[in-house]
């Protein structure tokens, strides 16, 4: 998987934090304001640049149709059946 650049570590974090929040995901718009990105193209390119990196989905036909995906990491120490 390869890695995020920091400004969409920043972007995932606030998907966090804002669906933790209000229990939704932000709009496009939203993310924009709040990262001072004018264009929602823009905001759009970053998006889809997370998503080929595998950390989000999304779901184009639904306005706040962003999940983040974790990456959880398991070591395991002796023998699993």
């Amino acid at each position: 998987m390869k890695k995020l650049t920091e400004r969409q570590k920043h972007i995932i974090s606030f998907i966090r934090v804002f669906t933790a929040k209000t229990g939704f995901a932000p709009t496009v718009r939203e993310i924009g304001q709040s990262f001072g990105i004018k264009s929602t193209n823009g905001v759009s390119d970053h998006l889809k640049a997370i998503e080929a990196k595998g950390r989000l989905k999304r779901n184009q036909f639904m306005p706040r149709g962003l999940e983040v995906v974790e990456n959880l990491r398991i070591r395991f120490c002796g023998e699993v059946q």
